[in-house]
């Protein structure tokens, strides 16, 4: 479609420069009022930017953005006041356009026709959507004007079952008591009490003279006499108790008494009962006053009591009402932080100890699982059973009931014991195979002994006086610093003590030494 045939394409292409979305539009005013506001300062500006004025402004005397803001102003203007042209030549009667060359479409009056027919057809097809649901709700019995209606609700249902005449006239009763009839009943109580009380004083006291005229005593009371007085007395227990039974089948209590009794119960347990629920509530009525109370002491800053000295000392002198108390919540403020702080961290100790305690006994139940396996295991146990402890296999209804318990030092015990006693057993086997060998090696040193005393071989000196004297010899030092007649004395003393002649030990000592030169002797001779 050309723009010649559709006129409203043309202004549209015409107006496109102009007309931006409605977000923008807003966004634009938006900056626009502040940045007038921005200008403007104290004023404010109360017109809408849209009503602006029509007359021409001049753009000589601008500069930068406000010549930019008047150029954007009087484009707007221009554009408003061509759009509203164009609306009004479209609106008029008689309207032609402007330009022979546009003319409207053939088809455009059937065009409009057809659109028309199309939205009539979808509103026929909603309206007969709705019109068949009304139909069908209709139907429904919830439609029906008595489905409300109580009495049809609970035609076939059971009615209901009719209140007991007794707690009917409990309640007549416990509402028509007064405080008369109450003040009646504990002077009745306050008299059965006294006429008890003397009834019991009577009593002790006839007791006493009984006792005291009685000469017979427990003593000397023979058996026979015992046996016959507790006979009698068992028949006539029975025999009163015969009687009081005849008398309760024949003269039962009335049904009047019955109920009489029945509602006075009643009214005393209701009494009690309303007792019970006045002291609940007051209770909780002061457990009320005492958190609030509490709760505003917490949330209270410690503020210090400042008070302005008095105007008038006469009136403080003689004061009709004593002077509140100082607040002291200044006071109680840092110790009520502590003792939440306190009662948090108990709290979460309180939830940390059943998981230590489950943590706990696990790890000991794995413990005591090994060790048993150990012990099952060892060799070292029963060479070393630990005595006055009998062992026996752990049975299903002792790990069921769990009678022995997780005790990890009954377990080790035995360990430590057997350990002991292996040690023990070790160093006493250590000892006797040192002094085995001890003994040994005493008799080996004496058969070696013998055997250089055989062989004539000379044990080593001693006081160890070769060493000394080869000592002296070699220390160079010790004669060093010295002169030189001490260092010649020093050297003869070391010789002396070497060639110090020892005793004979063996049996060729005995011989002389100089055989050989006496036969040289004879030879000579």
């Amino acid at each position: 479609m050309n723009l010649v045939d559709d006129p409203s394409a043309a202004i549209q292409k015409i107006l496109g420069p102009y007309i931006r979305p409605r977000e923008e539009v807003a966004q634009i005013r938006r900056i626009l009022a502040l940045h007038l506001d921005s200008c403007l300062k104290e004023a404010s500006v109360t017109a809408p930017l849209a009503l602006v004025e029509s007359s021409e402004v001049k753009l000589s005397t601008a500069r930068g953005l406000h010549r930019e803001y008047l150029e954007a102003l009087s484009a707007n203007r221009k554009a408003r006041d061509q759009h509203d042209a164009y609306c009004q030549d479209a609106n008029r009667p008689g309207h032609e356009p402007a330009s022979s060359s546009i003319a409207p479409a053939p088809g455009h009056n059937q065009l409009q026709a057809h659109l028309e027919t199309l939205s009539l057809h979808k509103r026929q097809e909603k309206l007969q959507v709705i019109e068949k649901h009304l139909g069908q709700l209709r139907q429904k019995p919830a439609a029906a004007q008595d489905f409300l209606d109580p009495n049809e609700i609970f035609k076939h249902s059971r009615s209901l079952p009719e209140i007991p005449n007794e707690i009917v006239n409990a309640i007549s009763l416990d509402q028509t008591a007064s405080s008369t009839q109450l003040e009646e009943l504990l002077d009745q109580l306050e008299k059965h009490v006294l006429q008890a009380k003397m009834i019991l004083k009577r009593e002790e006291q006839l007791l006493e003279q009984v006792k005291s005229r009685s000469s017979a005593r427990a003593e000397n009371i023979s058996g026979s006499a015992k046996f016959e007085a507790l006979n009698t007395t068992r028949n006539e227990l029975i025999s009163w108790i015969e009687t009081e039974l005849g008398k309760a089948s024949g003269e039962g209590p009335s049904e009047d008494d019955q109920r009489g009794q029945h509602n006075r119960g009643l009214a005393d347990q209701t009494r009690r009962m309303d007792e019970q629920l006045a002291s609940i509530k007051w209770k909780y009525a002061k457990y009320l006053e005492a958190r609030k109370a509490l709760l505003q002491l917490a949330s209270q800053q410690a503020t210090p009591d400042i008070k302005p000295p008095p105007a008038n000392p006469k009136l403080q002198a003689a004061p009709t009402v004593p002077p509140p108390a100082a607040p002291f919540t200044h006071l109680l403020s840092p110790y009520l932080k502590e003792l939440l702080a306190l009662a948090r961290e108990q709290k979460g100790l309180i939830t940390q100890k059943p998981h230590l305690n489950t943590a706990i006994s696990k790890q000991l139940k794995e413990n005591c699982q090994g060790l048993d396996h150990l012990a099952e295991e060892s060799q070292l146990i029963p060479r070393h059973p630990m005595p006055g402890a009998s062992r026996r296999k752990q049975t299903f209804g002792d790990t069921v009931s769990g009678s022995e318990g997780l005790d990890p030092l009954s377990r080790v015990k035995p360990w430590v014991f057997a350990a002991d006693s292996a040690k023990i057993s070790t160093l006493e086997a250590v000892a006797e195979k040192i002094e085995e060998g001890q003994i040994a090696l005493e008799s080996s040193m004496r058969t070696i002994g013998e055997i250089d005393q055989l062989l004539g071989r000379k044990p080593p000196p001693p006081d160890g006086l070769e060493q000394a004297g080869q000592a002296l010899k070699d220390d160079i030092w010790l004669t060093e610093g010295q002169p030189a007649g001490k260092a010649a004395m020093l050297r003869k003393h070391a010789d002396r003590k070497g060639s110090v002649t020892r005793p004979s030990e063996d049996v060729w000592d005995m011989l002389d030494g100089k055989l050989g030169l006496l036969r040289a002797d004879d030879d000579q001779i």
